[in-house]
């Protein structure tokens, strides 16, 4: 039976276990494949935006960053533990493919908006040890026809 004094100091001193389960995160990544049949090289969909000193205040840009980054963490764990063909993974893979339609339309990346070009979606995890990408998700070609304002 614990003391309160080992209580104590188990609460004072963290587990470093706890240290030992972080990972890198998922990357959500996207490419052009337009009619002309060249393959764009893939793409990140969460760019991290320039850091200025007044971020530590008031940073909407990385708010909506991290925002982004759970959403694609919270798809990749219902990927793993629910499987692709979940309701909550299918919601959740509706919402990140908004999510990378919208990088795609600010980021400019698509070549013409007439419903033409597609355009696909991949979500890897990079291995710690080796630095081995795995592709987790794949997906079939996506028109660009709900990309706006690219020119």
């Amino acid at each position: 039976m614990p003391t309160p004094s080992s209580t104590l100091l188990r609460q004072l001193f963290p587990s470093w276990a706890f240290f030992d389960e972080a990972r890198l995160p998922p990357t959500l990544q996207l490419r052009l494949l337009p009619d002309s049949g060249t393959t764009g090289s893939w793409q990140h969909v969460i760019r991290p935006s320039p850091r200025r000193w007044w971020h530590v205040v008031f940073n909407p840009a990385g708010t909506q960053t991290l925002a982004a980054q759970t959403l694609v963490e919270r798809w990749y764990t219902e990927l793993v533990e629910l499987g692709e063909r979940s309701a909550a993974c299918q919601e959740s893979l509706s919402l990140v493919t908004s999510l990378a339609e919208h990088a795609l339309a600010e980021h400019a990346l698509a070549a013409s908006t007439d419903g033409r070009d597609a355009w696909q979606l991949r979500l890897i995890v990079t291995d710690d040890d080796d630095g081995v990408i795995h592709v987790v998700y794949e997906s079939d070609r996506l028109l660009c026809t709900n990309v706006r304002g690219t020119s």
